[in-house]
């Protein structure tokens, strides 16, 4: 017998059942709402920001899931044998203290208009509320969403349910036609090999460049630089594809390449604030630029958020870089 959940605002739709994910059993179902949604949302295989995850990413998500012992903030839509939609709830705390409480959700499109993402979309704050009551009495905590600028439906969802965008990320793609400027080293700086004993002075000094990005720590993430240092030692990372800009002896600024996917992402540019204003960032840029075409590798990838002080956007494009879409991230009070 199936294991259902009741949900107040259920559509009218035969056959329709919500229920509790099962495990690794269901990532072929999980994974096929992704697919049927490809062309629809017009998902860009290639981005930064999004994806069509594969069987395994999938099985590795519900894997991690429950270890974890969070399948309870899992639901899936069920009409007869087929999964139409599923939706889940994540968390973590911002640096300025709030918690905030992501629940993601699809729908395939052909079963959209009905309520169901609607329904889910309550069921998961409902399930929010509860959680954070729980695991975090007294603290703040909000609402967040997300929806890129191609997924109409779910667009017009938050916004009707009274989301407001907090902040938009900007994933841009490289034009190759564009030749890669030429841009000298600033005085003072040279560009060193990373080693593995360099990874926490990187970090340390990724710390200092992002510490004021954020008004009163809004919307940024909690930081960890030894977590980072660890991170920068794994199978992902290529070094020799970094530009890493040292002042003596300390790391000055990094741009820091990844190539995955089948695509070159920017994964880190940051200088440290002593060392802004001088053109150093633009330098190694354009050198790992370069570097990457060398390699052969045409499609570079990279985002950013459009209110950085930094303008990081404006580097960007000055050097190559276009707008390939817009991902508002949403927010919501607990009270809304």
């Amino acid at each position: 017998m199936t294991d259902t959940t009741h949900l107040p605002d259920a559509p009218a739709i035969p056959g329709l059942l919500f229920r509790p994910i099962r495990g690794e059993e269901d990532a072929a179902a999980l994974q096929s709402v992704h697919e049927g949604r490809r062309v629809h949302d017009t998902v860009d295989p290639l981005s930064t920001l999004e994806g069509i995850p594969t069987l395994d990413d999938v099985r590795a998500v519900l894997t991690a899931a429950a270890a974890a012992g969070q399948h309870d903030r899992w639901l899936v839509a069920q009409v007869g044998e087929q999964v139409v939609g599923y939706c889940r709830a994540i968390s973590w705390r911002e640096a300025d203290g709030m918690w905030v409480y992501l629940s993601l959700g699809w729908v395939l499109p052909e079963w959209r208009g009905r309520g169901l993402g609607t329904a889910m979309l309550h069921w998961a704050e409902d399930r929010i509320r509860r959680l954070a009551a729980v695991e975090h009495p007294g603290e703040p905590a909000e609402f967040a969403a997300n929806a890129s600028s191609t997924e109409k439906e779910a667009t017009a969802l938050l916004l009707h349910e009274g989301y407001y965008v907090g902040y938009t990320a900007l994933h841009m793609a490289f034009d190759p036609a564009v030749p890669v400027p030429e841009v000298a080293l600033p005085s003072g700086f040279e560009v060193r090999p990373a080693r593995p004993e360099h990874y926490p002075l990187i970090t340390a000094c990724i710390d200092a460049a992002y510490r004021n990005e954020y008004q009163a720590g809004r919307f940024a993430e909690s930081y960890d630089p030894a977590a980072y240092a660890v991170e920068l030692g794994s199978s992902r990372h290529d070094p020799t594809l970094w530009r890493i800009a040292w002042a003596g002896d300390q790391v000055a600024g990094q741009v820091i390449p990844v190539f995955e996917r089948g695509r070159a992402e920017i994964y880190e540019v940051s200088v440290h604030p002593a060392s802004r204003r001088r053109g150093l960032a633009r330098a190694l840029l354009c050198a790992a630029l370069r570097g990457l075409q060398e390699r052969g590798i045409a499609v570079i990838r990279l985002h950013t958020n459009d209110d950085f002080p930094t303008r990081a956007q404006d580097l960007y494009r000055s050097v190559g870089f276009r707008l390939a879409k817009e991902f508002p991230r949403y927010r919501k009070s607990f009270g809304s």
